[in-house]
């Protein structure tokens, strides 16, 4: 087994996962945040004991480790190091735009009193899936870099052992 083809394969995995994940969030979770305060009530309610942070909370953290060993363990080849390192930065960037952008509208979101005017949590809630569509292009391009990456690797490991003594 080659592990510089089961690191790339790896954060492929993963980062799909990620995208999964973040187009499931847009699609499911973010429509039902409008509406506040009744929204935001059932909302709270439901997450009570667990929220969709604890997923990206292990889910990130794992994809960018994946990406660095597979960037350290590929950094010969450079058409993939540069890749790598693209996917590995981009991934980096989503957690900014998470840290930056979303959870200072997850408190207002989630921990704001529900006395505040109904229109600025939907405004917020908008923002907040506006803000997902770009954390999604961002992992999907992610998403792409590993993948061409994989490819490649897949394809010079296969004519490596495929070659004549």
């Amino acid at each position: 087994m080659n592990l510089r083809l089961v690191l790339v394969a790896g954060a492929v995995v993963l980062s799909a996962m990620l995208l999964g994940a973040g187009v499931y969030e847009s699609v499911a979770v973010a429509p039902n945040f409008q509406g506040a305060p009744a929204s935001l009530e059932h909302a709270r309610g439901f997450y009570h004991a667990t929220n969709p942070g604890m997923f990206f909370r292990v889910l990130s953290p794992a994809v960018q480790i994946f990406l660095l060993l597979a960037l350290v363990c590929n950094w010969k080849p450079a058409g993939t190091r540069w890749r790598l390192a693209g996917a590995l930065a981009l991934a980096l960037l989503t957690d900014v735009i998470t840290f930056r952008f979303h959870y200072p509208r997850n408190t207002i979101l989630f921990s704001t009193p529900l006395t505040n005017p109904p229109a600025n949590f939907d405004r917020v809630a908008a923002e907040w899936a506006t803000g997902n569509y770009v954390r999604i292009a961002v992992v999907l391009t992610v998403v792409v870099l590993v993948m061409v990456s994989t490819i490649r690797l897949a394809r010079q490991t296969a004519s490596a052992e495929h070659r004549l003594p």
